[in-house]
C-alpha cells in the first residue's frame, strides 16, 4: 500500500465520520488537540502558606481544605503528627482574606471519615495514605 492510498483511505473515514456524526468529531478533535489544562497540578509546598492555601484550598470544602493545610504544615509527609491547636492558628491567619473561612471541628471530623488524616493521639493529626484524595 502506497503512502497516496493510505492518505485517500484516511479522507474517506473522515468524510465517512462527518457524514454519520455531523461537525461535533470534528470539533470536539480540535478542542483536545488545543486544551491541554492541567486538572490537578503538584502541590507546591516550598512556597509560603498564604500562597499555597490560595493557590490550592480557597475552592475546595471544609474537611479537603483542613487536608490541605494539615498537608502543607507536614510537607506531605504521611504519618506526622501536627497538634490541633497548630492547625486552628494557622486557619485562623487564612481566615482575614476569606480564604478558608471560619474554622469547624466538623471538617477534621469529616476527613477521618474520608480516610485522609489520622488520629493517633488526642488533639493530634496526621495524613492518611489517601490524602491525596482530597485534592482531586
Amino acid at each position: 500500500m502506497s503512502k497516496n492510498d493510505l492518505s485517500s483511505i484516511i479522507s474517506r473515514i473522515e468524510r465517512l465520520e462527518a457524514e454519520v456524526f455531523g461537525d461535533k468529531t470534528k470539533r470536539a478533535k480540535n478542542n483536545t488537540k488545543t486544551s491541554t489544562k492541567v486538572k490537578n497540578p503538584k502541590l507546591d509546598f516550598s512556597i509560603n502558606i498564604r500562597a499555597f492555601v490560595k493557590r490550592f484550598a480557597t475552592d475546595k470544602s471544609g474537611p479537603k481544605k483542613f487536608v490541605l493545610l494539615l498537608a502543607y504544615l507536614t510537607k506531605g509527609e504521611i504519618g506526622k503528627n501536627v497538634v490541633l491547636g497548630d492547625v486552628r492558628k494557622e486557619w485562623g491567619k487564612m481566615s482575614g482574606k476569606n480564604l478558608l473561612g471560619k474554622f469547624n471541628r466538623f471538617y477534621s471530623n469529616e476527613a477521618k471519615t474520608q480516610g485522609w488524616i489520622d488520629s493517633k493521639e488526642y488533639g493530634t493529626y496526621c495524613l492518611a495514605d489517601t490524602w491525596q484524595e482530597s485534592y482531586e
